[in-house]
């Protein structure tokens, strides 16, 4: 049996791969719709070239390199990245895999930097939000920033229609903001659980709530126990059980929720 170290650090190393997974259905997701009649004749879309073995092999380190380069001022760098991210889905699954994970590592590299206030890793990244191929990756690191508190980063996670991104992207974004208890980005997430046009986001809102709300954060625990209280089988259990470990963590308005809500 494995030791609880062993075992947290194999769930750390599940829940890294389905996020991966999660990034390459999105690439396959950009791929189609950019061969699709219907994809936008005016967005920026990357040709898929299938990279030698070894491209493949150096994936990680290409992407970093060009990413580096993107924050230097090489116009071109963005363009190659999303060459190498356009083609993941013609890949063997362990090939995308590890293309994909190479390029995620680049950009929370991106958003480290553009966190810390680089102005032009802040660029660079809000170039990649308009490359179709980049854009699951770029909006994620956006949020990284926003969560190590680039004020700038968030403005466009809170109003996303407004600066032309997915709202479902940047609802998934607002996690790292709303984990350091940026209350701007916990009050988004908490009206996005209140409202029933957003149903397809909850799960999102629930997930990003969790932390605060076993912080103690009082908006973050009621956002949750109006989803705790939904019909979807898997948007209620998320939020019970996110109710269930802020109670644990002695917060007693969520203790209160549970018992409202008939779970304890």
């Amino acid at each position: 049996m494995p030791a609880a170290g062993e075992t947290a650090v194999m769930e750390q190393l599940r829940k890294e791969r389905l996020e991966v997974l999660e990034l390459v259905k999105e690439l396959r997701r950009a791929r189609e719709h950019a061969s699709s009649p219907a994809a936008d004749p005016g967005a920026v879309v990357a040709q898929a070239t299938p990279p030698s073995a070894a491209a493949l092999q150096g994936a990680g380190d290409e992407a970093r390199q060009l990413v580096a380069a993107a924050m230097g001022g090489d116009s071109s760098a963005l363009d190659k990245l999303a060459n190498l991210a356009a083609a993941v889905p013609t890949m063997k699954p362990e090939e995308q895999v590890a293309t994909a994970s190479g390029i995620q590592s680049a950009f929370e590299l991106l958003g480290t930097q553009a966190g810390k206030g680089n102005a032009a890793g802040l660029q660079a990244l809000w170039q990649a939000t308009r490359i179709r191929e980049l854009q699951v990756f770029a909006v994620r690191a956006v949020g990284q920033a926003a969560g190590l508190g680039n004020e700038e980063a968030l403005k466009p996670l809170l109003d996303p229609e407004s600066y032309l991104l997915p709202r479902s992207l940047a609802t998934a974004a607002l996690k790292p903001a709303a984990d350091a208890g940026n209350e701007c980005a916990i009050q988004a997430l908490a009206a996005t659980a209140a409202d029933p046009k957003q149903r397809g986001l909850w799960l999102q809102a629930s997930r990003g709530l969790a932390v605060a709300a076993a912080a103690g954060n009082a908006t973050a625990i009621d956002g949750l126990a109006m989803l705790a209280a939904v019909t979807n089988e898997d948007v209620r259990k998320d939020a019970v059980l996110a109710l269930e470990a802020a109670a644990h963590n002695n917060q007693p308005r969520a203790d209160e929720a549970l018992r409202k809500l008939g779970w304890t």
